[in-house]
């Protein structure tokens, strides 16, 4: 729904459609920060641009509140310092938090933040993995996070590749 550099994919009008008719009926939903805050906004949901953990985790709720039974909030998008605060930069971010959100409990999953520019469709593998690992039920998998860490490692570029 937006692309990395920011560009909305959808017009506003596909947006509420999405939310009003697919979100009642979706199991998992793995919006990006970018896209959670697309999908608040179209929904008229007050929200603060993320500063924290608690942020984050409200950012879930929030989004987990119009109907999806599970919410994985993907936060490569907002780097952390090891202090639990937002990285200003990419050069000062420690660590990737994403959060899930489901039947009345958060888990946090962290990670190590890869500065690279090899990351193109990380998010679209973790979501993959993840709905993958779950099986048929969904589970807080942190080896679905770190099966994408290798993929910002490697020399090549990923930004031919699609997510399926």
């Amino acid at each position: 729904m937006v692309s990395t550099t920011g560009v909305e994919l959808l017009p506003h009008q596909a947006v509420r459609q999405l939310r009003e008719h697919l979100l009642p009926l979706t199991t998992i939903l793995t919006p990006n920060v970018p896209e959670a805050k697309l999908i608040l906004s179209n929904a008229n949901i007050p929200f603060e641009d993320p500063q924290s953990v608690i942020d984050l985790i409200d950012m879930a709720k929030a989004i987990q509140s119009l109907g999806p039974k599970y919410v994985l909030l993907k936060g490569g998008h907002l780097p952390f310092r090891k202090d639990g605060s937002v990285a200003s930069t990419h050069e000062d971010g420690a660590i990737v938090i994403n959060i899930l959100r489901g039947e009345g409990e958060t888990t946090r999953i962290e990670s190590v933040f890869q500065k690279s520019k090899n990351t193109h469709g990380t998010g679209c593998s973790l979501a993959c993995a993840f709905f993958s690992a779950s099986n048929s039920q969904v589970l807080a998998d942190t080896n679905s996070c770190n099966c994408v860490e290798p993929r910002k490692w490697t020399k090549y570029s990923t930004g031919s590749e699609k997510c399926l």
